[in-house]
């Protein structure tokens, strides 16, 4: 877990309109967090899997800041 390679997905011609810092899973006491920049078209590119919101936050905050979008966090599970 941590940073993830997603240079696959390219940022190039799309607009990034925010960063998700999403909670995927939950079970036993542990989470597990998922962020992403997300694009005017809904599609996203990866940036990190944490076990931890604070370190899932750190990141989102991290790239809100760079790309100046606000983050939006969900707890879905």
């Amino acid at each position: 877990m941590g940073h993830l390679d997603s240079s696959e997905v390219s940022t190039s011609g799309k607009k990034v309109v925010r960063v998700r810092c999403d909670r995927i899973g939950s079970a036993g006491g542990r989470e597990l967090w998922w962020v992403a920049l997300a694009f005017d078209d809904e599609s996203t590119k990866p940036s990190g899997m944490f076990g931890d919101k604070v370190e899932a936050r750190s990141l989102a905050d991290q790239l809100a800041a760079e790309w100046r979008v606000p983050v939006v966090v969900t707890e879905v599970v």
